[in-house]
């Protein structure tokens, strides 16, 4: 399919000599979002300049630019979509406090056409999922969300929908992560089964060419990587909206082979992007596009005043609090990447073992999402730390357990675990499950058969992907101590906090830290 905008247009003005085109293309307009992770209220751009971040105007600006977007296309008789991708409230005080309604209130109001649902939309189980569709005035898609039961996709999603824009009869079809059993809780996802992605995108294109649809696209929670290999693998599919790796594409991508043109944004509602695509009237075919990020800066792009009023009163509600002090700390406590002790990790564990008087804690360093710097410590310091709102989960395991977990820490499938209580040395050139050359308590070397009170956050407690050691643990507690409330009392208790790196984990051979 001939997609290159910019070769149509400079054929089409040799042909009539360069004065005017030969045939007047029709237009969808496309506006699409993805991983909005409750960033509706204004916040800063941190990312671009740490000392002086720019302002965003996130949803009161993305409010804007979906008018005038869709009133421009109204006037011209073009076709319109508003798209997300999924992962849509988690990550912020009003998106979770709400439990996903503030995000889904501002879609209504903003008119999306359709989403579909992403790994973390999952946090909350699905009866709050359940709830968030039916309050939805838009559909939401999954096709490769099977219930383990029927078969069938699960009765709240709908696989494909057909909409009609402009004269265009557009289908599409939702993806989530086929990956999902490893990033969410079990008991959140359970009864369902995962279909595989490419597999599943070819069965859809065979069902929407059946309904004789003009165009197939494509809203796919799986990653940028991921988008590619479908593009590459299942013909049929004209676009692909993207979301799950935040891989923000200032020009779309188009895949050599079969011309799936792939959109996605950098999330967080920091940029809104739009995909026009010019269509042949009589063939229905794309003859070019353009596409683009918009920024959301607010000396650019003017806040919807209804919009910014909404969001800040409920976000007013939702941080009360947030930022009076807890505590002060003495240096920067910061991650260390996917194989490195870091000193917020030691931080997160030692609240966990004092939080329950647990021997030995581990904690995904993936689910630290942010650092705590030098001077006051915020409750807003701690929420960022945590995002998801884990829990603290208790157990017994044997020394032998405590060793395979640690094994289970190296297997190089994920980052490492942040620890506390213990040391632990590892040789990464060794085969998986004899990496562990070393495990000491206090200083003195583990006993394989003591037991030893562990703790660990719910989502590493419940087993799920490579984590089965956990579901070994005799006398499980599910304490439902928050992570949080167990980082507050910690500052609280032990204020000034001067945690730092301390030689927890050591690779072999010299035994040098991790830094």
């Amino acid at each position: 399919m001939f997609k290159n905008i910019k070769i149509i247009i400079a054929s089409l003005v040799i042909l009539t000599g360069g004065t005017a085109l030969a045939k007047e293309w029709q237009h969808l307009v496309i506006l699409h979002t993805n991983d909005i992770h409750g960033h509706l209220p204004q916040e800063e751009a941190w990312w671009i300049n740490p000392n002086f971040p720019p302002p965003i105007g996130n949803a009161a600006a993305v409010a804007t630019i979906i008018k005038e977007e869709r009133q421009k296309a109204e006037q011209n008789g073009w076709g319109f979509l508003l798209l997300e991708g999924g992962d849509i409230f988690q990550g912020t005080p009003l998106g979770e406090f709400t439990q996903g309604r503030a995000v889904i209130d501002f879609m209504n109001l903003m008119g999306y056409d359709a989403m579909t649902l992403g790994n973390h939309d999952y946090d909350k189980g699905q009866e709050v999922i359940k709830t968030l569709i039916t309050e939805a005035n838009f559909p939401t898609l999954g096709s490769n969300l099977i219930d383990s039961v029927s078969g069938k996709t699960v009765d709240y999603l709908k696989p494909y929908i057909v909409l009609e824009r402009a004269g265009l009869k557009i289908g599409l079809f939702g993806l989530i992560t086929h990956y999902l059993r490893g990033m969410a809780t079990p008991e959140h996802i359970q009864g369902l089964d995962i279909a595989k992605e490419s597999a599943t995108a070819r069965q859809m294109v065979d069902s929407l060419k059946a309904q004789n649809v003009d165009l197939i696209f494509g809203l796919l929670h799986t990653g940028y990587r991921h988008d590619k290999a479908i593009a590459d693998s299942v013909p049929g599919i004209d676009v692909i909206i993207g979301a799950h790796s935040h891989t923000g594409l200032r020009q779309a991508y188009e895949d050599p082979k079969h011309h799936t043109i792939i959109v996605q944004t950098f999330g967080n509602l920091t940029t809104i992007g739009k995909l026009d695509l010019l269509i042949d009237p009589e063939t229905k075919q794309i003859v070019g596009y353009n596409s683009e990020l918009k920024e959301l800066f607010t000396e650019a792009v003017p806040r919807d005043t209804m919009v910014d009023r909404i969001v800040s009163e409920g976000n007013t509600l939702a941080e009360k609090g947030f930022d009076e002090s807890l505590g002060v700390a003495l240096v920067d406590m910061k991650r260390g990447g996917g194989d490195k002790e870091s000193s917020i990790g030691n931080f997160v564990c030692n609240a966990m073992m004092d939080a329950t008087g647990a021997d030995i804690a581990f904690q995904n360093s993936a689910g630290i999402k942010a650092d705590i710097v030098k001077g006051e410590i915020t409750y807003r310091s701690i929420y960022k730390v945590d995002a998801f709102g884990n829990y603290l989960v208790t157990m017994d395991l044997t020394g032998s357990q405590v060793i395979k977990a640690c094994e289970t820490s190296v297997l190089g499938y994920h980052a490492i675990f942040q620890v506390g209580g213990l040391q632990m040395t590892y040789d990464a050139k060794k085969p998986v499950w004899k990496r562990v050359v070393g495990v000491t308590v206090n200083g003195q070397p583990i006993d394989p058969a003591k037991v030893y009170k562990v703790v660990t956050n719910n989502f590493l407690g419940a087993g799920g992907g490579n984590y089965k050691i956990f579901q070994e643990g005799a006398d499980r507690s599910d304490t439902y101590i928050q992570l949080r409330q167990a980082m507050t009392d910690y500052v609280r208790k032990n204020s000034p906090i001067d945690v730092r790196i301390e030689g927890r984990i050591k690779k072999a051979g010299g035994g040098e830290l991790l830094k």
